[in-house]
């Protein structure tokens, strides 16, 4: 048998000039997530709730508003150290320390009431102020927030590191580093057990704070000039935990 014969005669076809691609399966198409509403957003405000008794020392601290040039400068600073000068004692009320940093101030007072710590930090914010936006040039506006933060110191060890937390704040945030001199933002040149040691000089003015007439304050004992309040554990979450509200 001839191969010619083998071959199995075929009819001619056209090409296809455009092949169609494949069809791809149809995309599954997920439903869509169920709305959830959205979180609300933590107020930077502290609530407006009962302020507990007290009768004896509290540590306050107070926040500026936003948009307002920082504290920690030695002009403002002299116009704030005037203020807690007039301030630092009226009836039942003591200022022992502070503490100027750039967007809070740091308090520890004595009060016999939480009447009349309620009295003493309202003339001591208004002094502050008026004496503050007179040096900013401003004749109105708001400086600080619409309250103050305030825990009553109840315990001696508490107190002690509330003392340290206050005087030593300026190292905990790395403004201030010098190891044989306190922070010049506070009032650590006039405190009772590191103005006895010869490397610290007191100003000649007068001091901005009061003698403290509670046992607890006389007692406290010495506190280490460079140690940095990193086992503030008790009370001080609360008040980094509102204080990091301002910074979202």
């Amino acid at each position: 048998m001839n191969r010619s014969a083998q071959r199995v005669s075929r009819s001619p076809e056209q090409l296809e000039l455009f092949r169609r691609a494949p069809r791809r399966a149809a995309a599954v198409v997920s439903a869509p997530p169920a709305w959830r509403p959205p979180r609300p957003r933590r107020s930077s405000r502290v609530p407006h709730v009962t302020r507990p008794e007290l009768n004896g020392p509290a540590h306050v601290v107070v926040r500026i508003v936003r948009g307002v040039p920082g504290l920690r400068t030695p002009r403002a600073y002299r116009v704030l150290e005037r203020c807690f000068r007039r301030s630092k004692e009226k009836d039942g009320f003591r200022l022992l320390e502070f503490s100027v940093q750039q967007d809070h101030l740091d308090f520890v007072v004595e009060a016999e009431s939480k009447r009349q710590l309620a009295r003493g930090m309202q003339g001591l914010l208004i002094c502050i102020a008026k004496s503050i936006n007179r040096f900013w040039h401003r004749k109105l506006g708001r400086v600080f927030d619409d309250r103050y933060f305030a825990v009553v110191v109840k315990k001696f060890t508490q107190l002690r590191r509330t003392l340290l937390y206050v005087l030593n704040n300026g190292r905990k945030h790395g403004a201030w580093s010098k190891r044989d001199e306190p922070d010049p933002y506070s009032s650590g040149r006039w405190f009772f057990w590191w103005r006895q040691r010869d490397e610290i000089r007191r100003p000649l003015r007068s001091a901005p704070v009061a003698k403290p007439q509670s046992l607890p304050m006389a007692y406290v004992g010495s506190l280490d000039l460079t140690e940095t309040p990193g086992s503030y554990r008790q009370f001080t979450d609360e008040i980094l935990e509102w204080l990091a509200t301002r910074e979202e």
